[in-house]
This record gives structure tokens, sequence and C-alpha cells, in this order.
């Protein structure tokens, strides 16, 4: 059988694009059929709206949205699979998701359709008065759970309305994300972007992404693995929390190789952000050409933040070493924060042709001395309620070169360390 799945199939195994009605068997009765080895290899979804639960995918398959076609996430959580989930993850990894891949290898999924995770069918329908939306117990997040697969393509998909983290790779090697929208709610409860788990020669481009937490962000999970070989470039970013990310809690193993070039950020709290947690060394880390924003929350915007603390100060402290920052163009109302803890400072950071305008600027003090969070420097409140443009605190082996401040207010400083080592500025201009 060379030919696809064609749509008249999907329909005579009882899918019926309404919106209303299930169409979780015939969908999966298609995608099984495609995979066995008799199989074509390719599912075609037609124009329509498909209301589904769960959704198994299997290795050798093509899974293609046509024009019109949309996957609607059931608002019922009792149409998902409930299914394993690893200990030592966050509330966020539930067992619930509405696409599945475990295991599998040569998958592609491509559009130009839609998957819409029908997001507020599993949030309280009042906001919180700060404007966020606040998750019910139990929802689909990941939406989307990819694990320990090999040979991976999503290509021209539009992702909307995920009820908690969207895209989720963990453990998965060979991994190509290209020209895929995620539209979700900037204000949705952890509705991150990418989640790149212990994975391995990831390229993400070529990707517009609205999130309501972080927006592409590599962790690594107690039963993941180190994440090497990443590269993401030419996208388009807004978020409520960080927009470019390593690390945070979930930094239980290394994480290293990682390019972050040729970005725009309409919106973040941090446009890039950088930590250690929980022992994990994360180094050799290029960020290039990148324009962006750092306004949405007063207290922890950052437009560069680099931190290595412990979360559990009786753990194995983590590093950060070998990460550079060029041609970086940021407006924020915040600082540009480098933070190590005493005895294991962050090492060998360059930040090259850094042009920061300073706008509304908070002023970090005294509120910065109690102020507190994970990713916040959690071990240096000097450091947090420091006024300058770039505050340093045990940190060694720091370059910063041709960089540019506009708009320093009064009272602050062009730069602010303590407790560090080899430091060197050149070419540092200031303006009020």
């Amino acid at each position: 059988m060379n030919h696809s799945l064609q749509n008249s199939d999907l329909y005579q195994l009882g899918a019926i694009g309404d919106g209303k009605t299930l169409c979780t068997r015939a969908i999966q009765s298609a995608i099984d059929a495609a995979a066995a080895p008799s199989g074509c290899g390719h599912v075609r979804i037609p124009a329509g709206t498909f209301l589904v639960g769960t959704l198994h995918l299997r290795s050798n398959l093509w899974l293609e949205f046509l024009p019109g076609a949309v996957l609607l996430g059931s608002p019922r959580i009792e149409d998902y699979e409930s299914l394993p989930v690893e200990k030592g993850g966050n509330k966020d990894l539930q067992p619930f998701h509405l696409l599945v891949a475990h295991g599998c290898k040569n998958l592609r999924l491509s559009g130009p359709g839609r998957l819409d995770g029908n997001g507020p069918a599993f949030w309280h329908p009042e906001p919180h008065p700060s404007g966020w939306f606040r998750e019910l117990d139990q929802r689909p997040s990941p939406m989307i759970e990819f694990s320990d697969c090999h040979n991976v393509r999503w290509e021209d998909v539009e992702i909307a309305n995920s009820p908690g983290w969207t895209l989720h790779f963990k453990r998965c090697d060979d991994v190509v994300v290209r020209g895929v929208s995620i539209r979700n709610n900037l204000f949705g409860p952890n509705t991150d972007g990418i989640d790149i788990d212990g994975c391995r020669d990831v390229r993400i481009s070529d990707c517009l992404i609205e999130a309501g937490d972080d927006a592409i962000v590599l962790k690594t999970t107690p039963l993941s693995r180190s994440c090497e070989r990443v590269a993401v470039t030419n996208c388009s970013i807004a978020t409520n929390c960080r927009a470019l990310k390593l690390g945070a809690h979930e930094s239980f193993h290394d994480m290293r190789d990682v390019v972050f070039s040729n970005c725009t950020v309409r919106c973040s709290v941090a446009v890039f952000a950088l930590y250690s947690r929980n022992g994990a060394i994360l180094e050799n880390i290029a960020v290039s050409n990148i324009v962006g924003q750092a306004f949405s929350n007063p207290d922890y915007n950052q437009p560069i933040h680099i931190d290595c603390a412990r979360i559990d100060p009786n753990a194995k402290p983590g590093k950060i070493r070998q990460v550079t920052v060029s041609n970086f163009l940021c407006h924020s109302n915040g600082r540009i924060l480098i933070t190590g803890e005493a005895g294991h400072p962050v090492e060998h950071v360059s930040l090259r042709g850094i042009q920061f305008h300073m706008r509304d600027t908070y002023d970090p003090h005294p509120a910065g001395l109690t102020a507190w969070g994970d990713q916040f420097s959690p071990s240096t409140p000097e450091a947090r309620a420091a006024r300058a443009a770039v505050v340093l605190q045990h940190a060694n082996a720091v370059n910063l070169s041709d960089v540019v401040i506009n708009g320093l207010p009064g009272g602050f400083e062009t730069i602010w360390s303590l407790d560090c080592e080899n430091l060197e500025s050149t070419a540092l201009v200031c303006r009020p």
C-alpha cells in the first residue's frame, strides 16, 4: 500500500469533524493502521475540527494536518489516558497528554493545520486579581509529550491554547522544530512553549512562540540525562517569564554546547537566563544577535540573568562557565545580573557588543534584600538589592567590552561587583 490514508478513510473509521463528536478511537485506528508493517506510514487530517483525547503516535509515521484541519483537545479530563509520571517532577508534569510518543523513531508532524489544547477548559474561569489564570487540579500537561524518541520532525504546525506545558521533549535525539507557531495565553498557568529535557542534537528555528511561562527552555529533570548540542535561531518570542533559558530547579544533569541566535523578544521577565540549582554544570553557551525587552514583572526583570546557587545547601554545587553573550540589544527596567555562590563562582563570562537601554527602572533597594525566588539569585541578597546597571557577585574572569548603558538613573552605578576576580571592562560607555 503506497498511498496515504485518504480523508474518506478517516470518515469511514468514524471521525466527524464537527468539534463535538469524540474522534479519539477513529484517529487512533488510522494512526495504528498507517504505522503497521503493511501500512503507508502517512495519515492526513482533513479540514474540520476533530475532538480527541489522548492519541499515541507510532514509529515511521507522518501525521499531516491539511489546511483547515484542527485537532481539538477534549474539555473532559476523563477523555485522556492517565499515564505513568516519572518521580521527581513538578506539578506541571501531569499524567494526561493530548499527543504522546514514547520510544518512537522517524516521526514527522507537519502543517499547516492546528492542534488546539482547549486550555481554558482546565483553568478556573475567573483569573486571579493579578491577571493570571489558575489551573484546576488535573489538566493535560505537557499537552504534547515525546520521550526517548529518535529522528523527530515538527514543521509548519500551529499549536494553541495549551492547558500547561506545550511541547515537551525528554531524552530525545535528533529533533528538528521548524516553522512552528505556539500561541498560548500570556497569562495561562505554566504554559511553557518548548521544553527540551535531557535531549541531544536539537535544532529549533523560524518559530513564533507566545507563552505564559518559559518560551524555550533547556532542563534536566532527575530521571533525565545531560542536554547537549542544542541550537535555537530565528525565533520571535513573547512571554511573561523567561524567553531563552537554561536550567533553574530542573538542573540535575549537565547542559552544554548550546547556541541561541537571531531572535527577537517582544516581552519577557528575562530575555536570556541561565541557572544551575541542583549540581549541574552549564557550559559552552553562545548567545548572539538578540533584540528584546524585559518588563513583565518589575521585581524580577533582568534582561540577562546568570546565577549558580543551590536550593539545598547540602547538595553538590553546580558550575556555570564559558558563556558568551554578543550583539545583544535590550530594553528593561531591571539590571544585568550575574551571581554565583561564595566559593563556587560563575566563571569565564564574556559580554560583548551590549546595548542596554534602562527605562522606568525599578529601584531594587531595599526590597531586593528580602525578595526571594529560586530564579532570583537566592544566595546573594546584596546583589539583588544593588543599584547598578551591571551587577556581579561571586563571578570570576568576566569580560565586558563594547557595552553601552543608556538611561542610567541617578544614584545607580554602572557596575557593582563583590567577590569577583579578573573583572575586565573595555569600551564601556554610560549615558544618562
